[in-house]
């Protein structure tokens, strides 16, 4: 593989983001991809904190013990069927009522959590100095509660990220709390942006790139099969569609305008049927995360499959499915 300098968008989806713990493992252990920029929203600013901010030989490991080993350890008898998917209610029953230790408590002053056990691990694990040195371009999405306005943070324009970025670019109202920074009240970036893909696509517009896309949630889907399934596939359509529609924007503008234009290669989270429907996200047992993590793997060997292909034929946006595309 010919050597290049990649850019990870990672979208937010709380417990979810497992996923792209799995999707950077595999593009981390791929000789040629080397990572130069991350942009992140929520759950993604954190994953991403977690690479930039440490040495590339840790980047896995701390990631495998924020996700894993940081997860609660009941284990499934069945991994499969009625009873994991009863076992994965029963999990997002536990971290609703009681929180996740590693990730989450119970009842901040202005939400219904707060995230001091993240907190406590990202100063443990995360060297800021390392994170705002620009070895790895950082980029943190959030968005002005009063306006409505997206607010972006970027290590290259000189701007220092810290905890409190990272806070309120997981700031999802009512369950976590927004923070005020410079004067703002900023929340979660997902509700501007869930996966921050402007940034970076202005950026490298004209220039040419590589960027993977990770999205916790997957437009495409299967019919609803009752309320539970239909309230999944609500939330999956709102975010994936979010995303996919303002991809779908930038590449018909290059193509009308004759651009060049990045190579942007598009995963997206697609739950399977044992997942807690609308509450995945919540779901934080390290059955799932394992799972979730999994996925990741094999959906970024499938993009890295891809991703010479769409070189050569200057595809401009791909799509990654293993599974017959529904997109």
């Amino acid at each position: 593989m010919a050597d290049h300098s990649i850019a990870l968008v990672l979208s937010g989806g709380v417990a979810l983001g497992s996923y792209q713990a799995g999707v950077f493992e595999e593009l981390h252990a791929r000789d040629g991809l080397r990572l130069g920029w991350i942009a992140g929203s929520s759950v993604g600013a954190i994953n991403g904190a977690l690479m930039a901010g440490t040495p590339p030989e840790r980047r896995v490991e701390t990631l495998r013990e924020y996700w894993l080993r940081g997860s609660p350890q009941g284990e499934p008898l069945i991994r499969t069927g009625i009873a994991r998917h009863t076992f994965n209610w029963l999990s997002v029953a536990q971290a609703r009522l009681f929180g996740s230790p590693r990730h989450l408590h119970i009842g901040g002053r202005s939400s219904f959590y707060d995230l001091t056990p993240t907190v406590d691990f990202l100063n443990k694990a995360v060297d800021f100095d390392r994170l705002n040195g620009g070895e790895v371009r950082y980029t943190v999405a959030a968005v002005d509660v009063e306006t409505g306005n997206p607010v972006v943070f970027d290590t290259a324009a000189g701007e220092r990220i810290g905890i409190d970025h990272l806070l309120a670019s997981c700031g999802f109202l009512p369950e976590f709390a927004p923070v005020e920074i410079g004067g703002r009240l900023l929340g979660d970036g997902g509700l501007a942006m869930n996966a921050p893909i402007e940034p970076v696509l202005d950026a490298l517009e004209g220039k040419g790139g590589v960027v993977f896309v990770v999205d916790l949630f997957a437009r495409d889907g299967t019919r609803p099969r009752g309320l539970q399934e239909a309230l999944e596939r609500k939330n999956a359509l709102l975010f994936g569609n979010q995303t996919f529609a303002r991809l779908e924007l930038y590449r018909r503008f290059w193509a009308r305008h004759g651009v060049p234009a990045p190579t942007v290669l598009y995963l997206s989270y697609r739950q399977a049927k044992e997942e807690a429907g609308p509450e995945a996200p919540f779901d934080f047992s390290r059955a799932s995360a394992e799972d979730r993590w999994r996925e990741g793997i094999l959906d970024a060997g499938e993009a890295i499959a891809r991703l010479e292909t769409a070189l050569a034929s200057a595809t401009t946006l791909t799509t990654v499915r293993r599974a017959p595309e529904l997109l």
